[in-house]
């Protein structure tokens, strides 16, 4: 776990524990947490993991992470979020159904892929708050980087009502890490969008929401309609 802390975290303070993608390495999502960190949360970022690391091993994980913020760190139990990207977003949804205990839940880009299906079990007991965040053109590229078949859109479909779908433009799988044009990574590359403004939108995004309804801030910002659109479940 990389932690990222506030200069003068309040006490106890909001957390979010936050699950990378399936070989996606922390420091992807380094300025998601240091955003996250300037306003006030305490975030921890799982690091790495291997092909092998199952899904309902990566919830508990996020489950263990949380529990550590709380004993370790003074988080304030009842403003824990979590967030995830790919695996790491369909793993957040799993472990806030399975375990409770999240304040909010924010899922980029989940795919749904796997032997177990969030989309077509857990997800429809999930009750805190939840921000999906799709990359629209995600699945022309490789059929390992979200296809259409388990991608964002599916677990919109099955979504509890309030759910927030944020369609992020021209995007594909990796353009809202850090470094998408990174070695290995053109596999999943089939988006035209801007990857910077791609990111900021997602980021901008993941904070507002998480200040939102962790530390009862103002709605969740709107993008402009040329970067991404949005629904909310009914």
């Amino acid at each position: 776990v990389v932690l990222y802390k506030p200069a003068h975290p309040q006490q106890p303070a909001p957390a979010i524990v936050f699950l990378p993608g399936r070989m996606a390495s922390d420091d992807q999502y380094e300025s998601y947490a240091r955003a996250l960190a300037s306003r006030g949360f305490v975030v921890a970022v799982r690091s790495w993991y291997s092909l092998f690391r199952s899904d309902l091993e990566l919830s508990h994980d996020a489950k263990v992470i949380a529990d550590w913020l709380v004993l370790a760190q003074g988080a304030n139990p009842g403003k824990i979020g979590i967030a995830g990207h790919s695996m790491g977003g369909k793993d957040a949804m799993l472990a806030a159904a399975q375990y409770g205990g999240f304040a909010g839940v924010v899922a980029i880009d989940p795919d749904d892929n796997g032997s177990v299906s969030v989309v077509h079990g857990p997800l429809a007991s999930l009750k805190a708050p939840l921000l999906l965040i799709g990359a629209e053109v995600a699945w022309h590229a490789s059929s390992i980087c979200a296809p259409l078949a388990t991608n964002y859109l599916r677990f919109f479909e099955r979504a509890p009502t309030g759910t927030i779908e944020l369609t992020l433009r021209d995007a594909d799988h990796v353009q809202m890490l850090d470094e998408p044009d990174r070695f290995g990574y053109g596999i999943c590359r089939s988006g035209t969008a801007d990857s910077r403004q791609v990111r900021i939108t997602a980021r901008r995004a993941t904070v507002g929401f998480f200040l939102q309804h962790l530390q009862g801030g103002p709605a969740l910002p709107m993008p402009m309609s040329s970067q991404a659109t949005i629904r909310v479940a009914q």
